[in-house]
């Protein structure tokens, strides 16, 4: 690919503005199968969550037990599957927004060790919207309350 140097009147260059045209026309198409590895309640290997609003328009909840087969070490829960649980926990918040979105970019910070087979709560809350860009936040904590893990992300409007 030729480089395509220098920016152009609005501070970026012509080659980041065609990438995100190409991203934003492919992201475009996304559709809900119900395949979803955390929602979808047509995947069979899935959790299959069931997101309710909590706070309309604003923040989401569900329950979750994640199964051994999901471990990291024993007994506890692998961080990935933490943060994918995160993940969708905002972009949930966002739908309930009216938002169709997906996570640009996610921070996690893991606090306390989820165990696998105990009950869980995922929390998703949107913090601010401007333009396509919407801040959201999202926490799993365990049947008493303490978090296990917690998130801020930068979500990307597609629609």
């Amino acid at each position: 690919m030729k480089q395509i140097k220098g920016p152009t009147k609005s501070g970026t260059s012509i080659l980041h503005n065609q990438a995100c045209r190409c991203i934003f026309r492919v992201m475009s198409i996304f559709n809900d199968d119900q395949g979803c590895f955390v929602c979808g309640q047509g995947n069979p290997a899935g959790l299959r969550l069931q997101f309710r609003e909590t706070e309309p328009g604003l923040a989401v909840e569900a329950e979750v037990v994640f199964p051994a087969s999901l471990q990291g070490w024993q007994d506890t829960v692998h961080g990935g599957l933490l943060a994918t649980v995160l993940d969708e926990s905002m972009v949930k918040a966002a739908a309930a927004a009216g938002l169709k979105c997906v996570t640009g970019e996610i921070t996690v910070k893991f606090r306390i060790p989820a165990a696998t087979g105990a009950p869980c709560l995922a929390a998703g809350r949107i913090l601010q919207t401007r333009g396509r860009i919407s801040l959201a936040e999202g926490q799993i904590r365990d049947a008493s309350g303490k978090v296990l893990a917690q998130a801020t992300g930068k979500l990307v409007r597609i629609d």
